[in-house]
Formats: structure tokens, sequence, C-alpha cells
């Protein structure tokens, strides 16, 4: 049999708890879940994680920088303000689209963080690194349409992540893709209106 290592076990692990909570939920995500549908025995587990709450730290670490890279990849700055941060959205939408359970696991994960003090700084971590990557797409934008924004970055950055936030759990809810396509939509319009062409310099 070959050789698996203990960091190949530890994904292996982590991949398949994202199935399973995104299956039947985080609370009955158990650890012998985990490993069945893994294939391992439960001493695998044990040989990988100290404890449920050290996968679900590593779990949610894994899921979120997942989302990370996505929007970071989704979010090409170009010279055009409004078609470059409506292209944005809208491609990272599409990720959520295609995805929804993925991401119901991302808000099961962050409510669970903010239920158990052991983790809650999770949750203030995986925000922080939306808002974090969010920014950096900003200021990219900025540089490259050539336009300063009127409001602080750190200001905008929260906004864009909390509107997509909402309109993500919103359509997790209802569905309703047209709604979520119409706010991107608007959202983008008055987006573009906080930048301001730089001045010319002398």
């Amino acid at each position: 049999m070959a050789y698996i290592s203990v960091e190949q076990r530890r994904q292996d692990l982590i991949r398949a708890a994202i199935r399973v909570t995104a299956d039947v939920g985080l609370t009955a995500a158990t650890t012998r879940a985990i490993c069945a549908e893994a294939g391992v025995q439960q001493s695998v587990f044990h040989y990988c994680f100290s404890s449920k709450e050290e996968l679900l730290r590593a779990l949610t670490r894994e899921v979120v920088g997942g989302m990370v890279q996505t929007a970071l990849a989704s979010l090409k700055p170009g010279a055009d303000v409004e078609e470059s941060l409506r292209d944005g959205l809208t491609v990272l939408w599409e990720t959520v689209n295609a995805q929804p359970e993925r991401h119901l696991v991302f808000y099961e994960l962050t409510v669970g963080a903010l239920r158990e003090p052991n983790r809650s700084d999770l949750a203030e971590w995986q925000y922080r690194e939306y808002f974090a990557a969010t920014g950096t797409f900003l200021a990219s934008l900025a540089e490259t349409a050539e336009i300063e924004w009127s409001v602080p970055i750190p200001v905008i950055s929260r906004m864009v992540a909390t509107v997509i936030d909402g309109l993500i759990l919103g359509w997790l809810a209802d569905r309703r893709t047209d709604e979520v396509v119409a706010a991107i939509e608007s959202f983008t319009a008055i987006l573009a209106r906080l930048a301001v062409v730089q001045a010319a310099v002398d």
C-alpha cells in the first residue's frame, strides 16, 4: 500500500468534511460520518487531528481561503470602473450559483464560530480576509483606471463585502437569481459613482 503523508490525510479529511457538511449540515457532520466519507478508520482522524474543534478550525481556513482566492481571481481591474466592478461581481456570483452548498457551509461555520468562545476569533479573521481581498482589488482598480475613491478603501471594502454577503445569503433563502443579477447591476452603478478621476499633474 502506498504511503500517504499526515498532511495528505488531513487534506482528505478536510475535503470530506466539506462534502459531509454540505450534504447534512454542520451539526450532523460527526467524525464518524467524515471518516466514512474519506474512506478511513476513525483512528486515522485522531492521528491527524487532536479534536473535532481542530478540524473545524482547519476546515474554516480551507473554505475561507478558497473563497478569497476565487474572489481575487474574479475581480480583474480594468480601465472602465463600472464595467470592472460589474464583471468581477458577476463572475464571483456565478461561482456561488454553481456551488451553493459550499457557501452554505461557510455560513454554518461562521455562526458556529460565533457561538464557540474557542473559535470566535475565526469569525473575525474570515471577514478581515474578505475585507482585505476586496481592498486589494479596489486599490488595483484605482491604479489601473487612474481614479481615486471618494471614500476610504477600508470603508468601501466593508460596503462591498457586506452587500455581496447579504446577496448570497438572501439568494440561498429564496433562490431569486434574477433579483440578485439586477441588484449587482444597480449596486455597481452606485459604487462606480464613488470613483473620482485623478487630477492631472502639471
